[in-house]
């Protein structure tokens, strides 16, 4: 056990000894030690916008955006956003006794740079859904039987870009161009 005990006593004693002048090292600079409070130089004020969408694609899709801004001091212009917008069921006209329906879907995700405390551009990727649900006119010979449905999706993806306007303290618009549904996207919402 001592023999153990001696060699552990030596290693702590050489990482002591190799910490020691890192040590000296940090605290010999002749810079005054003070914290600096980087919250002084905020410019722009943190805020999160939380905006109602429309889009007025193929069919028109109504959704959310979720925009939190300037939340780190050393990268205050920078911001991210999330939206997610859809659109109501389409009947699609088919032979009797098929059933078919069309929705559309678009998810958006980008980065948002302020060129001042109010005014925002913005630009990211997006990826719009199309969706149609179809019977295949057949109904299976039992009671209460339901034909069965089927779906067939495609995905376009594509960028947008746009600008977002700060009118008040908790009052925001917002305008830009998605390249997948190949249309503008068009906000109003609250920034809290």
């Amino acid at each position: 056990m001592s023999r153990y005990s001696s060699t552990l006593a030596c290693l702590s004693f050489g990482l002591l000894s190799l910490s020691q002048p890192l040590q000296a090292d940090e605290y010999s600079n002749s810079k005054p030690l003070v914290i600096s409070d980087k919250s002084e130089k905020t410019a722009n004020p943190s805020y999160i916008a939380l905006m109602l969408d429309y889009v007025p694609a193929a069919d028109n899709l109504y959704g959310i955006t979720l925009a939190p801004y300037h939340f780190d001091n050393n990268y205050q212009q920078w911001g991210y956003y999330l939206g997610y917008a859809r659109s109501r069921e389409t009947d699609v006209v088919v032979p009797e006794p098929a059933l078919s329906y069309r929705q559309e879907s678009l998810f958006r995700l980008g980065l948002s740079y302020s060129l001042t405390a109010d005014l925002s551009f913005y630009a990211g990727g997006s990826g719009y859904i199309s969706t149609v649900s179809y019977t295949n006119n057949i109904s299976p010979k039992i009671v209460d039987g339901k034909p069965r449905w089927d779906e067939d999706k495609t995905t376009r993806w594509g960028a947008e870009a746009g600008l977002r306007y700060r009118i008040t303290e908790h009052f925001i618009l917002s305008a830009g161009y998605n390249s997948s549904t190949e249309s503008t996207v068009l906000s109003i919402g609250y920034a809290g």
